[in-house]
């Protein structure tokens, strides 16, 4: 193989590395997922609440619902319809209450009341076959844990859980929701954890780029080297 050609293949396997590393680390970009919910407000609570989900900038949520499922018996409580919620350029959605004033007002895309109790209870996003899609449960209410593996801690008041910057979702919530003494509505917090987006394929594309730039270092830069 020319050095020529070892370049070539060099550039596109760094091409490939790029494409997977960008990709969403743990679904499709029509996914959409449960991303900060701050629900315990120091004092009343009411206009300072919010949830936000994260998604594919432009997703209609029409007919799908986020629904409160209580700790204490399992049943749900507090269903809200999403019909005419789309997910923002920036792929953040805050939905926040009629009375939301301030910071939050200013970055509100949606109504509605989500005032949600204080745990442990959980929250579920509902698709419009109401299965469903993605589940925070905030304190442990075992046998009634309606999340996602164990369950996230539940807060203290003015205290909200939200996922990383990434939005990164491996399926149990005590490890993807950390506690935030600073509600981030509509900014997302720091990143917790780099995300490592389809490991096996990354593994692969890095495994090439490796070999391909060992190669050249082997290979004199003289022009006409046959191969």
């Amino acid at each position: 193989m020319t050095t020529r050609r070892l370049v070539g293949a060099g550039a596109l396997y760094l091409c490939l590395l790029c494409a997977i590393w960008h990709a969403p680390g743990s679904a499709s970009a029509a996914t959409v997922r449960i991303q900060e919910v701050f629900y315990d407000e120091v004092g009343s609570d009411g206009p300072g609440v919010f949830t936000e989900l994260l998604g594919a900038a432009g997703y209609d949520l029409s007919g799908w619902t986020l629904v409160g499922v209580n700790g204490a018996g399992g049943l749900d409580y507090g269903p809200i319809d999403l019909t005419g919620a789309v997910i923002p350029a920036d792929g953040i959605l805050v939905i926040a209450a009629a009375t939301a004033a301030g910071p939050l007002l200013a970055v509100r895309d949606f109504v509605a009341d989500v005032n949600w109790q204080n745990g442990p209870d959980a929250v579920q996003l509902r698709d419009g076959e109401d299965l469903v899609v993605d589940a925070l449960q905030y304190g442990d209410a075992v046998p009634q844990n309606a999340g996602e593996g164990s369950p996230a801690p539940n807060v203290t008041a003015g205290v909200n859980l939200s996922r990383d910057l990434f939005g990164t979702d491996t399926n149990d919530n005590a490890t993807d929701f950390a506690l935030l003494a600073v509600p981030t509505p509509g900014i997302g917090p720091q990143p917790l954890q780099v995300p490592m987006p389809n490991a096996f394929w990354l593994g692969i594309a890095r495994g090439f780029v490796c070999a391909t730039f060992r190669a050249l270092r082997r290979r004199p830069w003289a022009t006409g080297i046959g191969g």
